[in-house]
């Protein structure tokens, strides 16, 4: 038997489908080389945020977990009756959304910009817990005892993200090698909403800054995408060593400090 159509279904269908769809599309942004629509400025920006290192974890982009939340959701609500599936629904919901959060509050304190859709999503899904979570409260006794496991794994789920995006920690001061190949004449070519780029600077630590940079993003800080696109850059990060103007060596893609070393001819040590 087919479940009843009734609003709260539907609602809870609805917002998991739209949820849906704002996943998809923050995933395609984070492949993508193109700008998304929500690319609003430099602190209002969708691609700032699900191209920054804590837009994934273990190399898996936030937004395909996003995906299976409201895909499970969705799928429940279409083949379920909704007092079937509520309780599931709302501890679930619980869980994820504790996670959900602390990215919310690295685009403030970290990341510097604002992502709508992110936020949006996490709008629908605490629409999606305020729709299940009456009935379950209603029928649940002692619903706070039974929603803290929850909540304590939503927390420990939330500190270990933090740990896997932050855990590049800068052991050794990489300045020499910086400096030597920006005496090379080795220019970094960068976008401020280039994943990668994060982590390539993330690696070097404050030794990043002595490179010679150049900005693709037309956006970004100092932005010279003409030079770019002279330059023929079409993906970033890009290392470029020239000679009057003659290309010698190009490096594309993040690069371990060794494939920096050995490219360069680096005999330096470092403290």
């Amino acid at each position: 038997m087919k479940p009843k159509l009734n609003f709260k279904r539907v609602l809870v269908a609805a917002c998991s489908l739209l949820g849906l769809g704002i996943m998809f599309y923050l995933t395609y942004i984070h492949y993508a080389n193109t700008r998304s629509f929500c690319d609003i400025s430099e602190k209002i920006s969708c691609d700032v945020v699900t191209t920054s290192i804590y837009s994934e974890i273990f190399g898996i982009p936030v937004s395909l977990l996003g995906i299976f939340y409201f895909g499970t959701v969705l799928f429940l609500a279409l083949t379920r009756p909704l007092p079937k599936i509520e309780r599931f629904v709302f501890f679930l919901t619980v869980f994820v959304l504790i996670p959900s959060l602390y990215l919310s509050l690295m685009e403030y304190f970290a990341i510097k910009a604002f992502c709508v859709l992110c936020e949006t999503s996490k709008v629908l899904m605490i629409a999606i817990l305020l729709t299940v979570g009456a009935p379950v409260h209603r029928g649940t006794k002692n619903l706070g005892r039974l929603t803290a496991p929850f909540i304590i794994a939503g927390i420990i789920s939330a500190v270990i993200v933090f740990f896997v995006q932050t855990g590049t920690v800068v052991k050794r001061d990489y300045s020499p090698l910086t400096s030597y190949l920006t005496e090379q004449g080795w220019v970094y070519y960068r976008s401020y909403t280039c994943s990668n780029c994060k982590k390539q600077e993330k690696l070097l630590g404050e030794s990043y800054k002595k490179l010679n940079k150049v900005e693709c993003h037309p956006k970004g800080p100092g932005g010279n995408p003409e030079l770019c696109l002279r330059k023929g850059i079409d993906k970033t990060p890009t290392w470029l060593l020239e000679d009057d103007g003659r290309e010698l060596k190009r490096l594309e893609g993040f690069q371990s400090i060794d494939n920096l070393i050995q490219a360069s001819g680096y005999e330096g040590t470092f403290k």
